[in-house]
């Protein structure tokens, strides 16, 4: 937790009131290791096939101010011993208990479907984190309406696509990338009571929750990939349904999910730039030791980007850009009588501004006699 403690120290990158923490896990192929713990088969649902990996589960911070880097991680598990299971809830748990001894601003939580457990919904109200999260097509919903023969509300009990039909209309007026807050809706949620007697009980309640309609691209829609039924997302026609405990404020809860994504692309620059999937190591410290430097230079990354790209700053470079020139640029130490000079290439002097705000203004390094080195290139 050190890296994440010293992000929460410094003011630009300190999560507060209304960030983002993006909740997620990915699939890193492994073939070579087959003793470690944390490998398993799991069906990739992208190459629809089953594969020999790590199951990586991770949180991404999305800041007001255009920041965003990596926070925590784990490796799930795969084991048959009933007193070792751990879920990826579980895991996730572990993560944002460690953001709130060192965070106690209220966030936004946005993750994936596959995150829907009502006790895990719960949980993140009781620790003051606001959520939301994509419907599945089995989630029951709940509308309350007036029966003149009780003379009283009831509860009648639809499905997201019901409530996708009813709306969709309104919907489709509003045009393409639009939302619509459907109101008064209700999701049952358990709680923990006693009885008479002071026996422990779970009972249900209804508790109104913020339902969003939205649409997306067709060409974005996972229809090609069989589903099972708990895990199908709910759609009806181009529209989806979206659900967050921020009943007071759909249209900012819509906005949180749709930053959801942005721990998606991280997945992806990680293993496509930094090496994610290249560590073939057969021993568990290693991979440990792998994630956490590659979560290390991932930051750094995203703080230098988010620096260079503020605004006014001139020829602002993309993230590709920042690891290819400034993160590999060659350069040359020459070290005489203990003045240290750093020759960088002409590429890096796009990220001159950055250099002399984060270089040390004294080194004194006294680990080596500097006289017996007179140059290294």
């Amino acid at each position: 937790m050190g890296r994440f403690a010293r992000l929460q120290e410094n003011t630009d990158s300190r999560l507060t009131d209304g960030d983002i923490i993006a909740l997620d896990d990915t699939k890193i192929e492994h073939p070579h290791g087959k003793k470690i713990p944390f490998l398993c088969w799991l069906f990739d649902s992208s190459d629809k096939c089953n594969v020999w990996c790590i199951n990586l589960v991770s949180t991404l911070a999305v800041l007001k101010n255009g920041l965003e880097y990596p926070m925590l991680w784990r490796f799930w598990v795969k084991t048959g011993q009933e007193n070792e299971k751990q879920t990826k809830l579980d895991l996730a748990k572990q993560m944002l208990a460690e953001v709130r001894q060192l965070n106690k601003a209220r966030l936004w939580i946005a993750m994936d479907r596959w995150f829907l457990c009502k006790k895990f919904l719960n949980w993140l109200t009781g620790q003051n984190f606001d959520w939301v999260t994509k419907a599945k097509r089995n989630t029951a919903l709940f509308k309350k309406i007036y029966d003149p023969v009780l003379g009283k509300e009831r509860c009648i009990k639809l499905n997201p696509k019901q409530l996708l039909r009813e709306v969709y209309s309104q919907l489709r007026v509003l045009g393409k990338e639009s939302v619509l807050s459907i109101p008064d809706i209700y999701i049952k949620m358990p709680y923990e009571t006693l009885t008479r007697k002071g026996k422990p009980i779970t009972r249900q309640r209804f508790l109104p929750i913020a339902a969003i309609a939205a649409t997306y691209e067709k060409q974005a829609v996972e229809g090609s990939i069989v589903l099972p039924e708990e895990e199908c997302p709910a759609t009806f026609k181009d529209a989806y349904l979206l659900i967050s405990n921020r009943v007071d404020t759909p249209e900012e809860a819509a906005t949180a999910y749709a930053k959801r994504w942005r721990i998606e692309v991280f997945y992806r620059t990680a293993k496509q730039n930094l090496g994610l999937t290249s560590c073939y190591a057969q021993s568990e410290t290693a991979h440990f030791a792998h994630v956490e430097l590659l979560f290390t230079a991932k930051t750094l990354l995203c703080y230098a980007s988010w620096e260079c790209n503020k605004e006014g700053a001139e020829q602002a470079p993309s993230l590709c850009e920042v690891i290819r020139y400034f993160f590999n640029a060659g350069c040359r130490i020459r070290c005489c009588e203990q003045l240290i000079q750093v020759y960088f290439d002409t590429a890096t002097q796009r990220f001159s501004r950055l250099i002399d705000k984060f270089w040390p203004h004294s080194l004194e390094l006294r680990l080596w006699d500097w006289e017996n080195y007179p140059e290294t290139a």
